[in-house]
C-alpha cells in the first residue's frame, strides 16, 4: 500500500542506500557509488510529497539499477573488463525519476581529470572577435540543421586557429573541440542527442571568452571532460593521417587504453 506507507521503512531503505554509497566511496568506486546515489534521491523525490508517488513501476526501475550495480561490482570481482558506462540506461531511468538537472553518459565515465597540453596541428591563427563568433554560430546552425561533414570540417578548422591565441585551459577547450568536429566531418563519431548538445555549449563558452576581452574567462570543465569522452567515444584515427587533431587529443590523454562502450543498449 504505497498510499500510506510506513515510514521507517521508507527511511530505512534511504539510509541503506546512503550507505551503501558511503561504503563503495570507501573503497575507491566513486562511480558506482553515484549510481546508488541517484536511487537515493530518486527514492527522497518519490516519497517527499502527499500522496506519495512511489509506485510499483518506479520500485522496479529503481530495482533494475540495483541488478545492474550487482551484476557490475561482480564481474569486476571476477576480474572481468567492464565499464560503468554499461549500467548508463538503467541510471538515466532512475534519473529522470527523480528529475536530475542534467543526466549524461560522461557522468559514468571513470577519467580522473587533468588539464593537459594538446599538440598544435600548426593551424593559422583566428584572433578572438565577434566576426569569428557569428561564423562559429553561422556553421553551428548548419550543422544542427543538415549535420553535413563539409561543415563539421569548417567548425574544426575554427576552433584549431583559435586555440593558438590563447593559453592554457582555454587553448585545451578550444583543441579538443577542434579534435570532436574533426571526428565528425570524417564519420568517427556516431552522433547522438548528447553529442549533439556540445556545439551550443562550445558557443556560450565561446560568448563568455569574447565577453572577457582580454582577461582570462572561466573556463567550464565539465564542458572539457565531456569534450574528451566524445574523442574517447569516437573511433581510432588509426596513425593519425586522416584525423590529426583528434589523434592529438587522444594521445594527450593516453585514450587509446579506453574502447569505446555501447552506453545506449543494456548490457547488465
Amino acid at each position: 500500500d504505497v498510499d500510506a506507507p510506513d515510514v521507517g521503512v521508507l527511511r530505512s531503505a534511504r539510509a541503506q542506500l546512503h550507505q551503501g554509497a558511503g561504503a563503495l566511496e570507501l573503497v575507491g568506486l566513486p562511480t558506482a557509488a553515484l549510481v546508488l546515489r541517484a536511487s537515493e534521491a530518486a527514492l527522497i523525490k518519490l516519497t517527499s510529497s502527499r500522496p506519495v508517488k512511489l509506485d510499483a513501476k518506479s520500485v522496479g526501475t529503481i530495482e533494475q539499477l540495483s541488478f545492474a550495480l550487482l551484476d557490475y561490482l561482480s564481474r569486476m570481482l571476477a576480474g572481468k573488463m567492464v565499464s560503468p558506462l554499461a549500467m548508463f540506461p538503467q541510471y538515466r531511468a532512475v534519473q529522470d525519476l527523480s528529475g536530475a538537472d542534467r543526466v549524461h553518459p560522461a557522468d559514468l565515465w571513470p577519467m580522473d581529470w587533468q588539464w593537459r597540453e594538446v599538440m598544435s596541428d600548426g593551424t593559422p591563427v583566428h584572433a578572438m572577435d565577434g566576426s569569428v563568433r557569428s561564423e562559429v554560430e553561422g556553421y553551428t546552425l548548419d550543422l544542427m540543421r543538415r549535420g553535413e561533414t563539409a561543415t563539421a570540417k569548417a567548425l574544426s578548422d575554427m576552433f584549431a586557429g583559435l586555440a593558438g591565441g590563447f593559453d592554457k585551459p582555454l587553448s585545451t577547450v578550444w583543441r579538443m573541440a577542434a579534435g570532436f568536429f574533426e571526428a565528425q566531418s570524417q564519420g568517427l563519431l556516431h552522433l547522438d542527442v548528447y553529442s549533439k548538445r556540445v556545439p551550443s555549449r562550445l558557443l556560450a563558452q565561446l560568448r563568455m571568452t569574447e565577453k572577457a576581452g582580454n582577461a582570462q574567462a572561466d573556463v567550464s570543465q565539465r564542458l572539457a571532460h565531456d569534450l574528451l569522452f566524445f574523442c574517447a567515444q569516437a573511433a581510432s584515427p588509426g596513425d593519425g593521417s586522416r584525423a590529426p587533431r583528434l589523434a592529438a587529443v587522444r594521445h594527450a590523454w593516453s585514450l587509446a587504453r579506453r574502447p569505446p562502450v555501447d552506453y545506449e543498449s543494456p548490457q547488465l
